[in-house]
């Protein structure tokens, strides 16, 4: 959940970036803030559909956990770990790019 928070307000931080790049008059030097807003956008909605994930795997733990049948699994960590890696890429050639 803290994860799913957390990528969320980087969506929304990317998304204004662009907004604060206009505003400082640094128009000429960025992307189009259409990008900015985009990826924005994106990180906000995988960061919900990241909750809904946590949400449905917490039911089947606890449900796993009351039945004593709980063995632990990591797929979605290393799903994650790819996305969060992703975006850190991403974003950081975002930087290099504008910077």
């Amino acid at each position: 959940m803290r994860t799913a928070v957390t990528i969320m307000a980087l969506g929304f931080v990317v998304a204004r970036f662009g907004l604060l790049l206009r505003e400082l008059g640094a128009v000429g030097s960025a992307p189009p803030s259409g990008l900015s807003e985009a990826v924005g956008v994106l990180l906000v909605l995988a960061g919900g559909a990241l909750m809904g994930l946590a949400l449905v795997r917490f039911v089947r733990v606890r449900v796993d956990l009351e039945a004593g049948r709980y063995t632990p699994r990591a797929g979605i960590e290393y799903g994650l770990t790819a996305l969060v890696i992703a975006v850190a890429i991403g974003l950081g050639v975002y930087l290099l790019l504008t910077g």
